[in-house]
This record gives structure tokens, C-alpha cells and sequence, in this order.
């Protein structure tokens, strides 16, 4: 279920650890991330980042290393089927530097 991205929103989020997806105005995805989702959420709404998102969703998790490997699933995935990475994910290093993504 795609959520509308604003502080009111994500400030009722839960801070537990997940993975996150941001989605434009047509809900394509524009950002995947991982992290304290409440916290992550509001870092990039408070730093103007990822300026077309309008929408988000997410996936709680247990642990670091669940999240890690969840968000390079997600980007090997999108990577696949696009053959990009969603557009602010392309401004971060390269993820699959030194590794071959599936």
C-alpha cells in the first residue's frame, strides 16, 4: 500500500528498521532505501531530497543485515527489469561495484 509522502504522514510512522520505496506522482519508483524507516523518511523530506516523491511504502525487517540484502534485491531487480537503477539511486555510488548484480 503506497502512502502520501508528508511530514504529517511519516511522523506517525514507526521507527523500526526496513527497507523503504519512494514513488512519484505516478507511483513509479524513484528511491530505494533502508534504514529506521521514520527517521529516513524525514532526513530526505527535510533535505528536499528525492524532490519527486510523492508516495512511499515499506517492509519492516528484523535486522542490518536483512535490510542490506532486501535493498540490493530490490535494486538487482529494478536494474533487470529497467536497466537503470531508480533515478536517486543512480546519485548514490554504484551498489554493485565489484559484484555482478542477478
Amino acid at each position: 500500500m503506497w502512502w502520501s509522502y508528508t511530514t504529517r504522514i511519516v511522523a506517525l510512522e514507526t521507527d523500526s528498521i526496513g527497507v523503504y520505496e519512494l514513488g512519484d506522482k505516478s507511483k513509479n519508483t524513484v528511491y530505494y532505501g533502508k534504514g529506521k524507516i521514520k527517521t529516513r523518511l524525514l532526513t530526505h523530506l527535510n533535505k528536499k531530497e528525492c524532490s519527486l516523491a510523492r508516495y512511499y511504502r515499506f517492509e519492516l525487517l528484523t535486522t542490518e543485515v536483512e535490510c542490506k540484502e532486501k535493498e540490493r534485491e530490490l535494486l538487482e531487480n529494478y536494474l533487470r527489469i529497467h536497466g537503470r537503477l531508480p533515478m536517486y539511486n543512480q546519485k548514490k555510488a554504484n551498489p554493485f561495484v565489484g559484484s555482478s548484480p542477478s
